[in-house]
């Protein structure tokens, strides 16, 4: 089992995207609690998908077509 404390851990550390299916799990449990529901909504902010795809960057080709996507969005 996750635990909220586990979720913030994750999200100090940049894991965003498991942060947020940990406490998305325990709002699921407890949808009145306030600490979890600005939680689930400071990380949906956050484009999650995007920033794990951009942290797992490497080669030079991954970061030339992040660059390109990033100018399109933009412009």
């Amino acid at each position: 089992m996750s635990t909220v404390t586990l979720a913030k851990i994750y999200e100090k550390q940049g894991h965003l995207a498991d942060a947020l299916e940990i406490y998305e799990e325990h709002l699921k449990r407890d949808p009145d609690n306030h600490e979890l529901k600005d939680a689930v909504r400071r990380l949906k902010r956050i484009n999650t998908k995007a920033l794990k795809y951009f942290m797992g960057m490497h080669k030079k080709e991954q970061f030339e077509k992040f660059e390109r996507w990033l100018a399109k969005s933009w412009n």
